[in-house]
């Protein structure tokens, strides 16, 4: 006859046995958090007759600046930071700033959101992005000068501008981390719209 429990000598080997299922499971967790945490689990609300409301997972998404140099009414002249922003529901070729990840979209599955931001009166394009809010309502420094939704649609891409004369809303920097910018984007311009989280790796020119 068989033991109807386990004998003394088997309960080491069944202890063993749970404490490394608990390991195997707790591995698991934790790869999973460390994928999500990689891939941010950031999303953007799109809206717009063109591509109708939907929530575009960003796989990825940069930043990288340019100098502007601007002239008051006085004949004033000063500099600025353009910072561009990248965020896309595939992988963004970065090798080449804007030359490479400008490239057409594979399918019409894909979405790309491209905006740009003009820093602090006096920054350049080797000044970080500054923390504080990107007012489409300002007139100069610290605004948010465009932003457009680029879809596929036939064979061709489409660059959706939000009009610039109705655009209204804000992108606040909420903080700039080594090569890192995290941020909120809410701008709506007419029905067309995108708001929502961004992370942005910043490129430097060598």
């Amino acid at each position: 006859m068989f033991p109807s429990e386990d004998s003394p000598g088997d309960r080491p080997i069944r202890e063993a046995h749970r404490r490394r299922d608990n390991l195997s499971l707790l591995a698991l967790v934790l790869l999973l958090s460390l994928i999500t945490c990689q891939s941010g689990g950031a999303r953007l609300h799109l809206k717009s007759s063109a591509v109708g409301e939907t929530d575009m997972p960003v796989r990825s998404s940069y930043a990288f600046a340019v100098t502007k140099t601007l002239t008051d009414e006085a004949g004033k002249m000063t500099t600025a930071a353009s910072y561009r922003v990248y965020a896309a529901n595939y992988e963004l070729d970065s090798n080449n700033f804007a030359i490479t990840m400008d490239k057409p979209l594979a399918s019409t599955n894909q979405l790309r959101i491209v905006l740009s931001l003009v820093g602090a009166e006096g920054s350049t394009e080797k000044t970080a992005p500054s923390a504080g809010t990107y007012s489409a309502k300002s007139d100069r420094y610290m605004k948010v000068e465009d932003v457009a939704i680029i879809f596929r649609k036939g064979n061709a891409d489409t660059r959706l501008w939000l009009e610039r004369g109705s655009l209204n809303g804000e992108v606040k920097v909420t903080s700039v981390t080594g090569d890192e910018v995290n941020g909120e984007i809410d701008l709506t311009s007419g029905e067309a719209s995108v708001k929502g989280p961004f992370r942005a790796k910043i490129l430097t020119r060598k």
